[in-house]
């Protein structure tokens, strides 16, 4: 077997090999789904295309790392994965005489199957899903500048919408990373692509590995021990349906409000960096809102191609809180008075007058100047106006995703959107 550089899981900054259950191609899990290739992987999974020996048919197999070895947290999140995909199965169960449209844009487990890892003996669980095409990061890739055609922006969005509005409504929970960035340690796969019926790309991944089978890669620590053998990914080929497949749900809350102080809000620091909601940002109680902030974000990135906020010292790789205000400032303008009066941090970056004294600059900038790529000013006007009601300080004031769902921009036909097939008004 070849030996090389660490690849794959083994480049992440907290990856340890015990860690991870080392599945083999070939191998068949439960005695039942015999493993195909190798898709990809994050910091607390591997994933594999798989064949259901009984149906006949692909599955996909989330292999987690192992429950007593995550990073520390109050619930590690492949347990908290676990808990919600079971929530989420008997939610959708309950609302089944609803036939809310929302649950075809999430991706439930099938089935989850508890394994022993061989070299710990720790846990380890394989969620066996419907398999689902790349996700839209790997879509935004395929594009110039990572600008998606605002028809497919629309399309994903709208869809997304319904998914997001059974989440909060009919599961009553809060996703908390919908997001399509790469961070600097993982890497998100959590807004797939739905395939349907069409299995023609996991055809050509199962005949290319049969064809030129994977070698497993080893590599050795500075003793010369085999620290680790992992597969490649094996890449399949993109999907444009325009329908989202929202997935990964290790970091999501399931809100309960049993009439206690909190009523079913949260109060820690959370959210990935990029995309942190303001009411997160200023210590204030978030629930289901932070969502449709997260939203928002991220159809300004498909749309330009860039991210609208960016408070990272990239030299250390350290988010710096008081740029983050300052940025969010430059965008949104000064925070409402009444979140001013409930924050405990904002006696740092406003006097008693409410002039601005924190040390970061404010930028100079807007929204309608961040806006490049739509060509028609009054397309543009009801974008700004989509955006503006998800980008709010106050979440009260921020539309739910079943309020949005009837926002003009969404209603706009292709004739009333020039450009909207291309980027840059192409």
């Amino acid at each position: 077997m070849a030996q090389q550089e660490p690849v794959e899981e083994q480049v992440l900054s907290f990856y340890r090999r015990k860690n991870y259950y080392p599945v083999k191609i070939g191998e068949a899990f439960n005695g039942r789904f015999r493993v195909i290739a190798k898709l990809g992987y994050g910091g607390y999974s591997t994933v594999w295309l798989a064949r259901d020996n009984r149906t006949k048919e692909y599955k996909t197999l989330k292999v987690t790392v192992q429950t007593d070895n995550v990073l520390r947290a109050s619930i590690p999140p492949v347990l908290n994965e676990v808990n919600m995909l079971k929530h989420l199965k008997s939610a959708a169960v309950e609302t089944k005489e609803i036939n809310h449209p929302g649950v075809d844009f999430i991706r439930f487990a099938e089935e989850i199957l508890e394994i022993d890892s061989p070299v710990t003996g720790g846990r380890h669980y394989c969620i066996v899903t419907k398999p689902q095409g790349n996700s839209v990061r790997a879509l935004q890739d395929e594009f110039p500048g990572g600008i998606l055609p605002r028809l497919l922006v629309k399309s994903i969005v709208h869809r997304l919408f319904f998914g997001l509005n059974w989440l909060h409504a009919g599961a009553r929970v809060v996703h908390t990373v919908i997001q399509i960035l790469t961070t600097i340690d993982i890497l998100p796969q959590n807004i797939l692509m739905d395939i349907g019926d069409d299995f023609t790309s996991l055809r050509e991944v199962e005949e290319e590995e049969s064809q030129n089978p994977s070698v497993p890669i080893t590599t050795k620590d500075e003793n010369g021990t085999v620290s680790g053998i992992v597969y490649k990914s094996r890449p399949t080929r993109l999907e444009f349906t325009g329908i989202p497949i929202l997935t990964d749900f290790g970091q999501m809350r399931h809100v309960i409000d049993d009439g206690g102080e909190d009523q079913g809000e949260f109060r820690d620091w959370w959210m990935p960096d990029l995309y942190r909601a303001p009411e997160i940002l200023l210590q204030l109680p978030w629930s289901f809102a932070v969502d449709m902030w997260s939203v928002g974000i991220m159809i300004l990135e498909l749309i330009e191609g860039r991210n609208l906020f960016d408070p990272i010292d990239h030299e250390h790789r350290q988010y710096v809180y008081p740029l983050a205000m300052a940025q969010y400032i430059g965008y949104l303008g000064p925070p409402p008075p009444l979140l001013m009066s409930k924050s405990p941090v904002l006696s740092q970056y406003f006097d008693g007058d409410g002039k601005y004294i924190g040390e970061a600059p404010i930028p100079k900038t807007s929204l309608e100047e961040f806006i490049t790529t739509i060509p028609s000013e009054k397309e543009k006007e009801m974008f700004l106006r989509f955006i503006r009601r998800m980008l709010t300080w106050d979440p009260d004031e921020r539309a739910t995703a079943e309020e949005i769902l009837s926002d003009p921009w969404l209603k706009l036909t292709p004739e009333e959107m020039p450009g909207g097939f291309g980027v840059h008004g192409s």
